[in-house]
């Protein structure tokens, strides 16, 4: 008991910053000016003066190597690591300023490593919210294509998972996920390399569907896969912490920079694994 009550009495690094904090509705503009980050003993900012807007209701794609910065900086935004006040924005208003409940409520974060309870795959789903009808449930198990999957299932949507998600694949364990994340239908959904694990078909074929669902609010995406985030409204190239290209996918290949590099390699890559 004394062990409980440590961590329950634990204060967090991350919390409130004002005693007032801002609960206002989220429309999902984002704003960074000039956001330097670096991580503790580093002497190489993971993040070097980065100024970037995804306006409301768009969608972003962030690309760039290994180490350039990209899941630093979508950690940033509903402050799982913190940077200086003012440097992040949404909505025209810090991030330390609003209520941090509020502003993580309002940010749908999947990451590429998925988390799966022994529990039943509804229950991974819907991970404690009430009133999800079955209709909006359906349309969400079929944009994270786990239809099939599910009904291969003895007892469908209401079978046990396994420790962890055991008993499924690791395609299967990031598309449960993402279900998580869309089943709030948030003002922010942010796709960190979320969709490694399966093909590329199944990834453009979701990536469709969540745009097609979330029209109006705001998506940041961050694909290996180049190939599947032309439809980007606006797309960000990182290079060693630092904002090198920005644009739309036709005008960033014909710059024949950075985007255009990574672009050409990961085609030959595929092309030497269809042989």
């Amino acid at each position: 008991m004394r062990r409980i009550n440590n961590i329950l009495e634990e204060t967090p690094e991350i919390s409130n910053q004002t005693d007032n904090p801002f609960m206002g509705v989220i429309k999902g503009q984002v704003d960074l000016k000039r956001v330097t980050f670096h991580y503790p003993k580093e002497k190489v900012p993971a993040l070097n003066t980065i100024s970037l807007s995804i306006d409301a209701g768009k969608t972003a794609a962030i690309v760039g190597g290994v180490g350039s910065g990209k899941s630093t900086l979508l950690q940033i935004l509903p402050r799982l690591i913190e940077t200086e006040r003012n440097m992040v924005q949404i909505d025209g208003i810090p991030i330390h300023d609003r209520d941090l409940n509020h502003l993580r409520a309002s940010i749908g974060f999947v990451t590429q490593e998925a988390h799966i309870f022994s529990d039943t795959i509804v229950n991974n789903i819907i991970f404690g919210r009430e009133g999800v009808s079955e209709d909006h449930m359906k349309r969400i198990l079929e944009i994270s294509q786990l239809s099939a999957d599910i009904n291969a299932f003895p007892e469908g949507i209401h079978s046990v998972l396994g420790e962890r998600g055991i008993t499924l694949s690791g395609g299967q364990r990031q598309r449960l996920t993402i279900a998580r994340a869309l089943i709030a239908d948030p003002p922010i959904l942010i796709l960190d390399d979320a969709l490694s694990q399966v093909d590329t078909r199944t990834e453009a074929a979701i990536l469709q569907g969540i745009l097609e669902m979330r029209q109006g609010k705001t998506n940041i995406i961050v694909s290996h896969r180049l190939s599947t985030i032309r439809r980007a409204n606006i797309i960000f190239v990182l290079k060693d912490g630092q904002l090198a290209e920005q644009g739309v996918h036709t005008a960033l290949l014909k710059a024949k920079n950075e985007y255009a590099r990574l672009y050409r390699r990961q085609q030959l890559s595929e092309e030497l694994e269809s042989f």
